[in-house]
């Protein structure tokens, strides 16, 4: 490909170019950058321009055909009329008349994306368009191919066209000797000897002299049979390459990628530098962010260190109270008043929890409504700490108070108070000390009475054999009967015993259950509180989360843009070195 690496650099250049705008605007960059990059990407899109000088029938279109590899022929853009056309790239075929001597050709022909050219009137045909062509292209070319027959090199209306081309715009000149295939190698080193020699003394230079065969040319780019040895034949690789060289070589679009490259890379530099600044800028907050809610969580767990005072005074109490139940159950259940209870009952266990619930009651209702006031206390403290951190670290505009109302306190103790007490209550009911009571007392009472029948009977019984005389039995029977009495009395002291065991393991057991239900219950209430407080935080943390991510992509781009433009200043210098 003709100035493949020349347009390589200029294709990559473009494409990083475009990625830098496509990034610029999320990196907050004004307009301003945004149109210095778009207009640096338009400029890079100029073409490349070719004017072709020649005479009628010596081969300009073949030599065209074969340089681009394509039959322009067959696209039907090139005209037979005696005008100047200037070919250029086009989503269809467009015929534009400029003038009565110029028209501008816009065809779907891939190469006329990098190169335009422009094609003129066979010299020795027109006279009149040769001020324009000299005037008007010669200045723009990027190079003006004077193309000769190999046949006859020497029309004279060729060198005088050549006469007319300013000399300081001679340096864009060279000579292709077309249909060099027709002349022995010998007669083509003589012709360009003596055209060497004839420029020397017409113009005071000489000009590249290239012999080609476009039709050996066209052979190998469109036949693809024995194509590296018709290519070499053909004469077109020394030809493109000094195409090439010169496209890659031009001063002023090398200093155009090289000023956009500058440009790109001053630009990526102080983007960077803003983008680092962002960074820093976001990680403080980050960081402070980070600090509030750290000191947030250990406000938390002060609070809910003071609270557990009420815990632990709520736990002594109901210590307190179940030792005193205790001490109560073994007056209760004592053997001797279950015997005077024999036939009038006399004790009861119906309202043990309640009056256990009430005692706890009186206490823990105060004791949870001061718990309250400290979580109202540390609470708005916390707001007030968090309202000035976030005003002051983290820059965010606070729109209402973050403290709770005295209306919401006012609720809000009472409700506490109220579902501490309830679950208090729910403890102890679930102890079902009445339950275990209640049995145990009736069993007892029937034992006793047992126990007198047993002894009556026992009595009666012996009294009637000792009066009948039979004295052995009387006293066995008053045996029997004082044995079975005993047995119910132990019996009864049992079950005294192993109700008491019960009561105490049950009481024992709700304890650390009851301490346990208070902790998660204060431990709830609190981190709902506080959750208030950390969900205000929660937009600040999306926002400086996804500033993150976005932060992070934007500067790896930078970076990955950096290298990029380093590359290809690295290949624009080695171009330069070359002198390519």
């Amino acid at each position: 490909m003709i100035g493949e690496e020349y347009f390589d650099l200029r294709s990559r250049l473009g494409a990083a170019l475009y990625s830098l705008k496509a990034l610029v605007p999320e990196l907050g960059a004004g307009p301003e950058e945004a149109g210095i990059l778009e207009n640096l990407v338009n400029s890079l899109k100029d073409p490349f321009v070719f004017v072709v000088v020649g005479e009628v029938n010596v081969g300009k279109s073949t030599f065209l055909n074969a340089l681009f590899g394509t039959d322009l022929t067959k696209t039907g853009i090139v005209p037979t009329t005696d005008k100047i056309f200037f070919f250029k790239h086009g989503p269809q075929l467009r015929h534009v008349p400029v003038s009565r001597t110029l028209e501008e050709v816009y065809a779907p022909v891939e190469f006329l994306k990098d190169f335009h050219i422009v094609d003129t009137p066979g010299t020795n045909s027109i006279e009149n368009e040769h001020q324009e062509i000299t005037e008007r292209f010669v200045p723009l070319a990027d190079m003006v191919i004077f193309v000769f027959s190999a046949m006859n090199p020497w029309g004279a209306s060729t060198w005088q066209f050549l006469d007319k081309v300013h000399r300081q715009w001679m340096r864009h000149v060279i000579f292709v000797l077309q249909q060099a295939d027709l002349r022995t190698p010998e007669e083509i080193v003589s012709i360009q000897q003596y055209m060497l020699q004839l420029c020397r003394q017409r113009f005071g230079r000489e000009f590249p002299v290239f012999p080609v065969s476009a039709k050996r040319a066209y052979l190998a780019r469109s036949s693809g049979l024995d194509r590296e040895k018709l290519m070499e034949e053909s004469g077109y690789p020394r030809l493109e390459q000094h195409i090439s060289d010169c496209i890659g070589g031009s001063g002023p679009r090398l200093g155009k990628l090289g000023n956009a490259l500058r440009i790109a890379q001053t630009m990526v530099g102080k983007l960077a530098t803003q983008s680092a600044t962002r960074i820093a800028a976001r990680e403080r907050k980050q960081a402070g962010l980070a600090t509030i809610e750290t000191e947030l969580a250990t406000r938390q767990d002060r609070t809910l260190t003071k609270l557990s005072a009420a815990v632990d005074a709520t736990e002594h109490d109901f210590t307190w109270l179940a030792e005193e139940l205790l001490r109560h159950l073994e007056v209760l259940f004592d053997q001797k008043l279950a015997f005077k209870c024999t036939f009038k009952e006399r004790r009861s266990v119906v309202g043990v929890e309640k009056v256990l619930r009430d005692k706890l009651d009186v206490p823990s209702s105060q004791r949870w409504e001061q718990s309250a006031s400290i979580l109202e206390d540390d609470l708005n403290e916390a707001a007030d700490h968090l309202a000035r951190h976030m005003t002051e670290e983290l820059r965010v505009q606070l729109h209402e108070d973050l403290r709770q109302s005295p209306a919401f306190w006012k609720k809000y103790k009472s409700t506490f108070a109220t579902n501490t007490g309830a679950l208090v209550n729910r403890v102890i009911k679930a102890v079902g000390i009445e339950a275990e009571l209640a049995p145990a007392l009736a069993n007892s009472r029937q034992m006793m009475i047992w126990m007198v029948l047993v002894g009556v009977v026992s009595a009666i019984s012996a009294g009637i054999f000792t009066g009948l005389g039979h004295w052995g039995v009387g006293l066995g029977a008053l045996g029997a009967g004082s044995l079975m009495a005993w047995l119910l009395w132990l019996a009864c002291g049992r079950v005294f015993a192993t109700t008491r065991k019960a009561a105490t393991f049950k009481l024992n057991a709700a304890r650390p259950e009851l301490r346990h239900q208070l902790h998660l219950h204060t431990q709830e209430e609190v981190r709902e509180l506080y959750a208030g407080l950390h969900r205000i935080l929660a937009p600040t943390r999306e926002k400086l989360s996804d500033q993150q991510k976005r932060q992070t992509f934007q500067h790896e781009n930078l970076g990955k843009l950096d290298v990029n433009f380093k590359e290809l200043d690295a290949k624009m210098a080695g171009l330069v070195a070359r002198g390519v």
